[in-house]
């Protein structure tokens, strides 16, 4: 049979597709959920669960596939050794219905009488500091990072989360934060502590990504051990209007992103992390005031850009109506974002056995995609249908860029003469149903991309002779 292919170039879309790890993010809330009033947030997380919620995307903000929620040490062992992860179940029960994962950050301990403190049991039984908040002027009293104990007990928190949590399929990551308040990296702790910390989240979580906090010594420790890293200041380009705290040793004004971000990247040696963990950012305050105070929007979003960001999260408060545009961009951008541009097929099949198949699939997002989901094609001919996976092909190494597939793919035997339909998709391999959607249009609801028919011809038929 002479060989005879056809090429399969589907339509890009620029469309927001709803996939998973990526994006905007919502804040301590849900997808449906209110904005919080007067772009003022709360650190402490959900522990009330209403059933209420709005369809379709809040006005004044994005369309979300990623929770991130946070809470205190305080909500989450309230008794030494009785750990209390209701908060965590229902928060999980919450996106599988509302469409999303959770990402995690437990914290030690907040900066301000209105945010919890240590617990109660902690302060009465292991030694505390006295520490006043650089950039508030406030008194609180904090463990000593460096202590046993201090490492013990709230490693132990993690642990417990770990054997409860880890491997969950909705949980997106979890936050590597003990120092300081909110676990961000104000205080004292030497860096054999920080190994310490970073081998307990290690080995407590070592199916979840795991992201650093953004102190210099930290975040140091985190990119040799594999982790992601999070920044909770992005879009601070105020060019010397904030006031100095301890997470730069210059006694001098200064703001993140000229200041703290590229320093601490380059002396960590983190500028190539994104190529195997992601990177998340949580917003200086909110957009609403970066916009008051004529931040440089252009300048802010292409940082993030150059970073290989994959989630923004803007404090679940109203965004500017003239930027919304903008930040829909630039979330689109973030992570992955797969464009189907080319297959080519075989025409023509004999049942059983192999066609020629090959596709260009190309990255124009900023980072590749860090879980795993499986290429397939799937086999449709009347009401039969077959899913095969392509097992060599692991689209987690789909940087920004090309990526090609080329083989043989034998046609499954159950596949009859006649025509069979063919389309692909990026599957979870225990349901073999698409999870990621390619940004092209054709593409049939549940995803699937439609790659067109192949002829399966029938058996040739064996010459007849005379004595037949």
């Amino acid at each position: 049979m002479k060989p005879s292919r056809r090429r399969i170039r589907p339509t890009p879309t620029t469309r927001y597709l709803g996939n998973p790890h990526k994006g905007c993010c919502t804040f301590q809330h849900f997808n449906g959920d209110p904005l919080f009033p007067d772009n003022q947030w709360l650190e402490s997380g959900p522990t009330s669960f209403p059933d209420r919620v709005t369809p379709g995307v809040i006005p004044g903000y994005l369309p979300s596939t990623v929770a991130y929620c946070r809470w205190f040490w305080k909500t989450i062992e309230p008794e030494p050794g009785r750990y209390d992860f209701t908060v965590i179940e229902k928060s999980l029960e919450l996106c599988a219905q509302r469409g999303q994962t959770l990402a995690v950050r437990l914290m030690p301990f907040g900066s301000a009488k209105a945010q919890p403190a240590l617990p109660d049991w902690y302060m009465e039984r292991h030694e505390t500091h006295r520490w006043i908040i650089p950039w508030s002027g406030k008194e609180i009293r904090i463990p000593d990072h460096n202590s046993e104990v201090y490492l013990q007990k709230w490693g132990d928190v993690h642990r417990a989360f770990g054997e409860r949590f880890d491997g969950h399929p909705l949980l997106e990551s979890y936050d590597v934060a003990y120092a300081g308040p909110w676990g961000e990296g104000a205080g004292q702790c030497a860096s054999r502590q920080h190994e310490r910390f970073a081998t307990i989240y290690a080995q407590a979580l070592p199916q979840t990504p795991l992201l650093s906090l953004f102190t210099l010594e930290q975040l140091r420790v985190g990119v040799r051990s594999g982790f992601g890293w999070r920044i909770d200041c992005f879009g601070d380009a105020s060019a010397g209007c904030a006031p100095a705290d301890t997470h730069t040793p210059l006694p001098l004004s200064y703001d993140h992103m000229f200041d703290v971000y590229p320093k601490h990247l380059a002396l960590a040696d983190g500028q190539d992390v994104w190529r195997r963990r992601p990177v998340f950012f949580e917003t200086c305050h909110h957009p609403m005031g970066w916009f008051e105070t004529e931040r440089d929007l252009e300048f802010i979003l292409q940082q993030g850009l150059k970073y290989h960001g994959s989630y923004f999260m803007p404090k679940q408060t109203y965004l500017p109506d003239p930027w919304l545009d903008d930040l829909k961009d630039f979330c689109r951008q973030l992570g992955y974002r797969f464009v189907y541009r080319q297959a080519t097929v075989s025409k023509r099949v004999r049942p059983g056995s192999s066609f020629h198949f090959d596709t260009w699939i190309e990255n124009v997002g900023v980072a590749p995609i860090y879980r795993e989901y499986a290429f397939a094609l799937r086999f449709r001919q009347n009401s039969q249908e077959i899913v095969h996976i392509l097992d060599d092909v692991d689209i987690r190494g789909w940087l920004p860029g090309d990526a090609w597939i080329e083989q043989r793919v034998r046609l499954p035997e159950a596949i009859k003469p006649g025509v069979v339909q063919l389309a692909a998709g990026l599957v979870r391999r225990d349901t073999k149903q698409p999870r990621v959607r390619f940004a092209v249009e054709e593409q049939f609801p549940e995803g699937w991309v439609d790659l067109g028919g192949i002829e399966v011809l029938g058996t040739r038929r064996t010459p007849r002779t005379r004595n037949d």
